[in-house]
C-alpha cells in the first residue's frame, strides 16, 4: 500500500509540475502595449543595423512597401528604412520624381506572446521579429541596382513564482546569442 501511495503521489507531483506552453499573436485594434511595441521595435533597430542603403547616396529615392504589412506595420516599417536612407545620403521625394525605388517587401513584421505554465511559477514573453526584403531599382529602367535582406528578433520575458511576478527584461538576437537590452527607450 505504501509503494502505491508513494507511486500515486509521485504521479501527481510529475503532472503538476510538467509545463504548459502556449503561444498566440498579438490582435486586436486599438491600444498596443508598450512592451509589444518595444519588442518590435527594438527588433526593426537590430534589422537596420545591417542594412546598407549607400547606394541611395546623392540620389532622389522613393520607399514602397508591400508583402505582410497592416496598416499598424507599415507605417513604421516605412519610417525605418526612410530613416535608414537618409542617414546613408538618399534624399527622399515623391515617386514620379526619384531616380531609385526603394522597394521593402515585410517578410514579416509584428509579434507573438507566450506564456509557460508551471504549478508553483511559470513565465510569459512577447517576441518580436522583423524580417524585410530591401530592394534597390533604377526607376527609369527597373533595373534592380542591389538587394538586401535583413531581420532582427527580440523578446521580452517576465517570470513568476507562487503567484508572484518578478522583473522582466528585453533581450535582442545578436551573433545566435540572446543578449540583455538595458533600456529600450534608448535602444
Amino acid at each position: 500500500m505504501k509503494k502505491l501511495t508513494f507511486l500515486a503521489a509521485l504521479i501527481v507531483t510529475i503532472a503538476g509540475t510538467a509545463a504548459c506552453s502556449s503561444t498566440q499573436k498579438t490582435e486586436g485594434q486599438g491600444m498596443v502595449s508598450v512592451v509589444a511595441q518595444n519588442v518590435v521595435r527594438i527588433a526593426g533597430k537590430e534589422a537596420m543595423a545591417d542594412l546598407d542603403l549607400s547606394r541611395a547616396n546623392e540620389r532622389r529615392a522613393y520607399v514602397d512597401v508591400t508583402g505582410f504589412a497592416d496598416a499598424f506595420s507599415a507605417g513604421y516599417i516605412e519610417n525605418l528604412v526612410r530613416n535608414r536612407a537618409e542617414v546613408d545620403g538618399g534624399r527622399l521625394v515623391t515617386e514620379a520624381n526619384a531616380d531609385i525605388v526603394i522597394e521593402v517587401a515585410v517578410n514579416a513584421a509584428g509579434n507573438d506572446v507566450g506564456i509557460s505554465s508551471y504549478v508553483v511559477g511559470g513565465s510569459s514573453r512577447s517576441e518580436g521579429t522583423v524580417d524585410l526584403t530591401i530592394t534597390l531599382r533604377d526607376s527609369r529602367t527597373g533595373e534592380r541596382i542591389s538587394r538586401q535582406q535583413v531581420v532582427g528578433y527580440a523578446k521580452y520575458q517576465q517570470g513568476t513564482f507562487l503567484g508572484i511576478s518578478g522583473s522582466g527584461a528585453y533581450f535582442v538576437l545578436k551573433n545566435d546569442s540572446w543578449e540583455i537590452v538595458d533600456d529600450p527607450s534608448y535602444y
